[in-house]
């Protein structure tokens, strides 16, 4: 049986940096929340006294709680505008700093025995799969390949010799 392809990294981390990523998560929700409190509480005074005023005949909302609405909103924007003038200098100073160099290298590509390899088939049916122009690969909940069907010729390839039974067509074609 060939180990699962799918991509599960969550699960491979070892429990104590889960349980911290989760704790940092929690605090920075903390903080973010604790930030944009003022905000939400000039916009309930606000509500309340304007639904006051036009329910209960109570004074027009103060001009005070909307200054201090727009004062908390201006100072978010500054926040902002600061975070975005760090971030377009950081990307201006890593293009300076890397212009012209590429340091990545291509990977190498991938070779008819190392899918073969991967499927547990052999190079010649990998071949017929590389020559096929409409190929379709079914494959097991657990990402492992269960069939695959040549549409040009409607030929199936050989299938995985660890699976026979799950080689039926679980869509007519």
């Amino acid at each position: 049986m060939h180990p699962s392809l799918i991509i599960d990294q969550s699960s491979t981390r070892p429990v104590e940096t889960r349980r911290l990523d989760g704790i940092l998560s929690a605090l920075m929700w903390l903080v973010y929340l604790y930030m944009v409190r003022e905000a939400f509480i000039d916009l309930y005074y606000i509500i309340t006294e304007s639904f006051e005023w036009m329910v209960a005949d109570y004074e027009r909302p103060h001009l005070l709680a909307i200054s201090d609405l727009l004062h908390t909103l201006g100072f978010y924007v500054i926040i902002i505008l600061a975070n975005g003038a760090i971030l377009i200098t950081w990307a201006l100073y890593n293009q300076y700093r890397f212009r012209g160099l590429d340091r990545r290298k291509n990977p190498k590509p991938v070779s008819v025995a190392d899918l073969a390899g991967l499927y547990g088939l052999p190079a010649q049916d990998i071949e017929n799969w590389q020559a096929s122009r409409i190929l379709v690969m079914d494959h097991h909940p657990d990402g492992t390949l269960v069939r695959v069907i040549s549409k040009d010729g409607g030929q199936i390839l050989s299938p995985p010799p660890e699976e026979p039974a799950l080689m039926q067509p679980a869509v007519p074609w």
